[in-house]
């Protein structure tokens, strides 16, 4: 079960116990009535208690912290739709709504992640636009009382590092960063702007993370992710964190479907905490029985790992 500690320790915590994160929450989100195509950000001011419901959820499967529910709560994403008044409102409402949820000894988490725009040649976004999105999303978390960020789902090193530095700035007592990456046809791994594991780990930790790591992931089976743990791991000193989907994405009758049970789930993770994270969580797919599962693989596990 979750201890109380204080956010200041998080990181030297990762050392002597293996910490359990949450799971998907997008998937949760439609399960309790989200309409598709409406952003899930916006249930932090319309619907707070279902909100709160799913970070329950997480808790009372074994959860030592959730991630707000603030995933697109930035200006690019907010943006498409006519949101971006709202940005600091979601934000802060976010960290408050899960710091409500969870019992003491549960960290709240500011989540942060892509904003969906290119940088340019590519696109039209800039470096300085990035951070200044990433920062003014920062802050409302803070302000909510979130005991640190975490940005994820990153396919792009320029635009986490933006998010980092941002989160830092902003001052997050800690950041975790995390990217998306993908099993490629040479059996080697990289994200969808083409960045090695290696690479963005070292240039995560030299922009301010504390903690890397790895989360989504379409073309990712489970087991990918132990052979991706063990790179990352090789790669910077730090604690490593690993949140992967439920199995790979199937499309059934219009409907993603993710297949992996929660008992194979929490075994395949078994391994994924053998090859070194301290870490573990799950993303897209997984339910608050999933990470009971896990919870119950971890309890079992020798106190030093």
């Amino acid at each position: 079960m979750s201890v109380d500690f204080p956010a200041s320790v998080f990181v030297e915590v990762c050392t002597s116990r293996v910490l359990l994160g949450d799971g998907a929450m997008g998937t949760e989100l439609q399960r309790a009535g989200l309409t598709p195509g409406r952003p899930g950000e916006v249930w932090n001011l319309e619907q707070p208690d279902r909100v709160e419901t799913i970070h329950r959820a997480y808790a009372q499967a074994g959860a030592d912290f959730v991630l707000t529910n603030t995933f697109g709560a930035n200006p690019w994403v907010l943006g498409r739709y006519d949101l971006t008044g709202s940005l600091e409102a979601i934000g802060r409402s976010g960290a408050e709504l899960a710091r409500r949820a969870v019992p003491p000894g549960v960290f709240v988490l500011g989540d942060i992640g892509p904003t969906g725009a290119l940088l340019k040649p590519l696109g039209d976004g800039t470096i300085d636009q990035f951070h200044d999105a990433f920062l003014q999303q920062a802050h409302a978390l803070l302000a909510g009382s979130a005991d640190g960020i975490i940005v994820e789902t990153m396919s792009a090193i320029e635009e986490a590092v933006a998010a980092v530095r941002a989160a830092r700035e902003a001052g997050a007592p800690f950041v975790i960063a995390s990217m998306t990456f993908d099993r490629v046809k040479d059996g080697s791994f990289r994200t969808m702007m083409g960045v090695r594991p290696e690479f963005a780990a070292r240039a995560l930790v030299e922009a301010g993370a504390d903690i890397v790591g790895a989360n989504c992931g379409t073309n990712m089976a489970i087991v990918d992710y132990v052979r991706l743990t063990t790179t990352l791991c090789a790669a910077v000193t730090c604690p490593v964190m690993i949140q992967p989907n439920a199995g790979r994405p199937e499309l059934v009758g219009g409907q993603t479907v993710y297949r992996l049970s929660p008992a194979e789930f929490a075994d395949a993770m078994r391994g994924v905490v053998e090859a070194g994270a301290r870490i573990v969580g799950g993303c897209c797919g997984t339910t608050p029985a999933h990470l009971a599962a896990v919870r119950q693989m971890l309890d079992g596990l020798p106190l030093e790992a």
